[in-house]
């Protein structure tokens, strides 16, 4: 009888101990110690954040088109340093970039479970949907990227170079190329 009381114990231990701490994405600010080493911890999209974001976006202008898809990411897990260890809901997706119908770009042959993708936003403090790294393929770089819900059917997509955007190694001469391929200032209609 003793055995089985002990073994109970011990189980219900265990089990209490890897239960996972759920936290509102959007609260991810006021719990600053989110980032632990035991993966106990979740941001989870319980406000929905992300859910008017999700879809298939395009935009289009004279002979240029972009074509942007959002898709979320339940419980993704972050394992990237020595105190990254936890588990989130994240935006990410792919785009199509179009000149003259000729498609420069195609993203969506990603691989979305990787760590470091194209298209990746997050939920910052300021409840702004950011992106510090949205890729510009064709040309090697990153900007730094805003997305605002203007109506259920339009979004504002705002990028700029930001200061840790260029992706290439930054030993010896550095060469920026100039310019983008897309623009980075862009309204988006839902498709």
């Amino acid at each position: 009888m003793n055995r089985i009381f002990l073994v109970m114990i011990l189980l219900i231990t265990i089990s209490c101990k890897s239960q996972t701490n759920i936290i509102d994405i959007v609260n991810r600010c006021a719990n600053p110690h989110y980032n632990t080493k035991n993966g106990s911890v979740y941001l989870k999209d319980i406000s929905n954040i992300y859910t008017p974001y999700i879809g298939t976006w395009k935009w289009a202008e004279g002979n240029k088109e972009m074509v942007l898809t959002l898709l979320k990411q339940t419980k993704y897990h972050v394992n990237t340093y020595v105190n990254n260890n936890y588990y989130e809901d994240r935006l990410v997706g792919y785009y199509t970039y179009k000149e003259n119908g000729v498609t420069l770009i195609d993203t969506s042959g990603e691989n979305l479970l990787q760590d470091y993708i194209n298209v990746n936003f997050s939920i910052l403090c300021d409840s702004t949907i950011s992106s510090f790294l949205f890729k510009d393929v064709y040309r090697g770089t990153s900007y730094e990227v805003t997305l605002e819900k203007l109506s259920s059917t339009q979004l504002k997509f705002t990028g700029k170079i930001g200061e840790n955007t260029y992706d290439h190694s930054r030993t010896g001469t550095i060469y920026y190329q100039s310019g983008t391929t897309f623009p980075l200032d862009m309204v988006f209609t839902k498709q």
